[in-house]
């Protein structure tokens, strides 16, 4: 067994850190501000779907990142990964899709931010708002990991507190608390499903799904901040553990009470109408309920909460960046880590892309630039999903081939391998439905450049070895390493074999393998 060798990065994102960012990390603008326009397009029932189906996928999906980043904390687990177990080419593919994923995320997060400021005041430009919440967000990752790590907790706790107030005020008013009109029930339920019929409600789900995977995006983040984390057999089992709760409570305890609270005809929710892109539905609801002062402390959690995404997008694309480099599948010079641990050169690449909001916010409206990018990214999200399921598969089977038992897992993802069969089934059913039923021809981007960065990739790799198929070889399950960069503790850390209620029913009916 190897201990880690000393990285460039450094390990100063504490427990605390991890967890927080798990909980309240992913919650941002499409949940906060986009998810209106699923309850609007799907009705609320249909959003739920789309919320449900995703929320499966996306726990699927967190547990297996989190057994293989728990064991091997290795930088750019989203390129590392799937060069390591399945096939270099699959890794180069994977890491720059994913960093296509995060760095849209910047301006699109900036944008969003420009439209909650028009709540307040529509007297300076939206493109000014960008630039000076830019400055912010990009000090914090230009700092260093340990400031971009308490950053994240004291907005996550926000957020986190700021939400569950929500869910218990919205209940009450549901219950009809300080309202003349009685307890709501399922009176803005008409329709459940917005359509005339199946085949109308089906396309109307289907065009909704963009929404939930956008809102779920970034909840596999914790795999990215295994490298900087102090003890990762212990922090990456605790933050993953709690993944099921938390989309149940947070994203679809939400979604349910918006849509119980709000009829998805209501204008707020409308994407294509100016009250509805300029407005979160989370403000809107204290605001048509007459909670004033509520609404204002609201719509400036928002802002965090956006800021914080925004944030996450410039940490994840930076480290991402940072591991292409090392792995000679970047330029060099991006790989480059000062003495402080920060990706100085990739940071800075990933901070000038929050000036397309500004070039878009001047150019065209902030709104436009986010539902143009929230798109692009949900089908990104999706193929990173679905690239690390496929390598979780692998992962499992050369870890067994090889004689290693699950008891060195410090975490065991659930209902292997059913989980990843099903996130394989559910994202490609949900990718086709993306593509068919959103005809926008720049919706398909991310999965050509995929295909090409793969196809690339191997013929390159495939010639320098004399033959060119020999660039799409699976890498053998024998082969498969396992040993370097697997983290073992120093003397006196606790052994993470902490292990969630799922991932200790499936060990006793595996006879504790």
């Amino acid at each position: 067994m190897h201990t880690q060798p000393e990285g460039k990065l450094h390990r100063k994102l504490k427990a605390r850190h991890l967890e927080m960012i798990a909980i309240g990390g992913t919650i941002g603008t499409g949940l906060l501000l986009k998810s209106g326009s699923a309850i609007y397009t799907a009705g609320p029932l249909g959003a739920l779907i789309c919320f449900v189906i995703a929320g499966f996928q996306v726990f699927f999906v967190s547990s297996a990142i989190g057994e293989m980043a728990a064991f091997l904390p290795m930088e750019g687990a989203f390129s590392h990964m799937p060069a390591r177990f399945v096939n270099p080419a699959f890794g180069f593919a994977s890491g720059w899709n994913y960093w296509l994923s995060w760095v849209l995320g910047v301006p699109a997060e900036l944008s969003a931010i420009s439209s909650f400021m028009a709540f307040w005041t529509t007297a300076i430009p939206s493109w000014a708002w960008t630039a000076i919440y830019l400055v912010p967000v990009a000090s914090v990752n230009l700092l260093g990991v340990s400031s971009f790590g308490e950053t994240e907790f004291a907005l996550s706790l926000i957020k986190v507190i700021a939400i569950v107030i929500f869910l218990f005020i919205s209940l009450l008013m549901w219950f009809g608390v300080g309202q003349s009109t009685g307890p709501l029930w399922f009176v803005n339920w008409s329709p459940a499903l917005v359509g005339d019929d199946s085949l109308t409600r089906f396309n109307n789900i289907a065009s909704a799904m963009t929404t939930a995977f956008f809102s779920f995006g970034g909840t596999e983040l914790i795999g990215l901040t295994a490298s900087e984390a102090e003890n990762p057999r212990v922090s990456i089992p605790k933050a993953i553990n709690g993944t099921f709760i938390r989309i149940l409570l947070f994203y679809l305890g939400s979604i349910l009470m918006i849509g119980l609270l709000l009829s998805p005809d209501n204008e707020v929710l409308d994407p294509n109408n100016p009250a509805g892109i300029s407005q979160s539905p989370f403000v809107y609801v204290y605001n048509s309920f007459g909670i004033k002062a509520a609404e204002h402390i609201m719509n400036a959690v928002i802002i965090l909460a956006t800021l914080s995404a925004a944030n996450s997008s410039i940490y994840a694309c930076s480290r991402t960046l940072t591991r292409l480099a090392e792995e000679n599948s970047a330029p060099k010079f991006l790989g480059r880590v000062d003495s402080r641990g920060v990706p100085v050169a990739s940071v800075a690449l990933s901070i000038l892309f929050g000036v397309i909001a500004i070039i878009g916010g001047y150019l065209l409206s902030p709104q436009d630039v986010f539902n143009f990018l929230s798109n692009l990214i949900a089908l990104a999200i999706e193929i990173n999903w679905l690239i690390m399921s496929y390598t979780h598969l692998r992962f499992r089977a050369g870890f067994l081939a090889q004689g290693y038992k699950l008891a060195d897992l410090p975490y065991v993802a659930p209902f292997y391998p059913y989980a990843d069969y099903l996130s394989l089934v559910m994202g490609l059913v949900v990718s086709v439905f993306l593509n068919w039923f959103i005809a926008q021809s720049w919706l398909y981007a991310g999965v050509p450049l995929t295909i090409l960065w793969f196809l690339g990739k191997g013929v390159w790799d495939g010639y320098k070895k004399g033959n060119v198929l020999s660039g799409f070889a699976l890498v053998p399950l024998m082969e498969m390493d396992f040993e370097t960069g697997r983290y073992v503790e120093a003397e006196g850390e606790t052994q993470g074999k902490k292990q969630g209620l799922f991932t200790r029913l499936i060990g006793k009916l595996k006879g504790g393998r």
